[in-house]
């Protein structure tokens, strides 16, 4: 049967082509990831490219409760900037909201990767990201918000998702290896709709930190709030208690 050990629900932008696929692809054995997308238009100006993001908050109650009738162990909003921006306070609602909604514990991305680079003991952070300025500015204010400073930051200034998920899988470590690591305990690689897993050990190898990535980091937290210990890409935080994730859900 599949996800006879647990049933995750994922919600996913509609341009996204990578997470569902990525998460997929790792995920231990007996685990299944089951989606429900959310409309997320294609603009062409930075405004409405913040505005597009943020306007899918109003769809994630009904998106939640569809996935609750398939009896998930735990759902998550698989979506980084879509959590980020508008703040901590914001994403901590939107997480109440999703379990409301589902009946299951529920995250997001964001939360999901705060949660994780404290499990690390992180505090100085490079991140890379592929997308414009406010969007990548937004993910630093979220970022200190939650007590973690930003010493190193590079990004691609993508407007299109649809073309963030058409990147090679070697472009995020291509990023990592220009940012400056000189300050940095650890390096984050923000977006759901962008290949990482394949990669992040045999990068953490070669750069000597951490490197959690917006996927790792909601296979993590979707396993460890489905009660699975194991599985995922063999990196450090797969071996991570999830007792700080649980903390910030209340669980």
């Amino acid at each position: 049967m599949y996800g006879s050990r647990a049933r995750i629900g994922l919600i996913v932008p509609s341009t996204n082509s990578v997470v569902e696929p990525e998460l997929t692809s790792h995920a231990p054995e007996g685990v299944a990831f089951y989606a429900t997308r959310v409309p997320v238009a294609e603009v062409a100006t930075e405004a409405e490219k913040v505005a597009s993001i943020v306007a899918m908050r109003d769809r994630l109650p009904a998106a939640a409760a569809e996935l609750g009738s398939l009896g998930p162990a735990a759902v998550g909003y698989a979506c980084t900037s879509g959590s980020f921006l508008e703040g901590r306070d914001v994403d901590a609602d939107t997480c109440a909201a999703l379990c409301v909604a589902s009946g299951v514990p529920s995250y997001t991305t964001s939360t999901a990767m705060v949660s994780a680079l404290r499990a690390l003991g992180v505090r100085r952070l490079a991140v890379v990201t592929p997308y414009i300025a406010p969007v990548a500015g937004g993910a630093v204010d979220y970022l200190e918000q939650n007590g973690i400073e930003v010493v190193g930051r590079a990004d691609l200034g993508l407007l299109s998702n649809l073309d963030k998920g058409r990147l090679p899988v070697s472009a995020a470590e291509e990023l990592v290896r220009q940012v400056d690591l000189s300050a940095a305990e650890a390096v984050m690689i923000s977006c759901t709709n962008w290949r990482t897993l394949d990669r992040l050990a045999a990068l953490e190898r070669d750069i000597g930190l951490p490197v959690v990535s917006s996927n790792l980091a909601t296979l993590w937290a979707g396993l460890r709030l489905a009660g699975v210990a194991e599985g995922g890409p063999d990196v450090r935080l797969m071996g991570m208690p999830g007792d700080d994730l649980r903390t910030r859900l209340g669980s």
